[in-house]
């Protein structure tokens, strides 16, 4: 059978979890390579709106799945995605009816270079967003430290200048020559003397 270049676009939920979306990917990719086809590129082109809602939902995850191979594997992909439960939607076209096909390897050989590329890029950016946010964590925990070693040192300070306050004010309560001058003892010679001027100037 004449190999051909075709075209699939097809719609998977929105919501589900990249774990579930990279097997069906996966699976389909190998309904392509099983066949004996090639797989030149498959694109990701994001949650788009549907033209009406399928299964209640109203947006659904696009792919499209760029391969080269026979009207057999077309017709082998196909009942695979009327299989699968999460493949809302599917449509095959064809795109080229002659196929060169050491040139689509080699134009595989280039997309699998882009997708690595795509991959590394996207891990780099991972780990230095993941980094960022490291830095940050501890920029935000060392100013969280010094602020509470600041308040306990202002707390301690505190506390220091109201003990010696008080320890004054102790030592100022206990103080005998304090004591003795807020209250002094009367002398019992001199208050004779004064009794006895008083007396004088009654006499006189």
């Amino acid at each position: 059978m004449r190999n051909r270049r075709y075209e699939t676009v097809f719609i998977l939920p929105s919501d589900s979890d990249e774990g579930k979306k990279k097997d069906i990917l996966d699976r389909l990719d190998g309904v392509v390579e099983t066949g004996g086809g090639i797989r030149i590129k498959r694109e990701d082109w994001g949650v788009r709106r549907l033209a009406y809602p399928v299964k209640k939902q109203p947006k659904g995850h696009y792919f499209l799945l760029d391969f080269v191979g026979t009207a057999q594997i077309v017709a082998e992909l196909e009942r695979h995605m009327r299989m699968l439960e999460d493949v809302h939607r599917f449509l095959t076209v064809k795109t080229d009816d002659r196929v060169d096909l050491e040139a689509a390897q080699k134009e595989q050989a280039e997309e699998k270079d882009k997708e690595a590329a795509k991959q590394v890029a996207a891990k780099e950016a991972a780990a230095k967003e993941a980094a960022a946010k490291e830095a940050a964590a501890k920029e935000a925990a060392e100013r969280e430290a010094a602020s509470a070693q600041a308040a306990s040192e202002a707390e301690e300070a505190a506390l220091s200048e109201a003990s010696a306050v008080e320890e004054a004010e102790t030592e100022e309560a206990s103080d005998p020559e304090t004591e003795e001058a807020s209250d002094p003892e009367t002398d019992p010679q001199e208050e004779a003397e004064e009794e006895a001027q008083d007396e004088k100037k009654i006499e006189g």
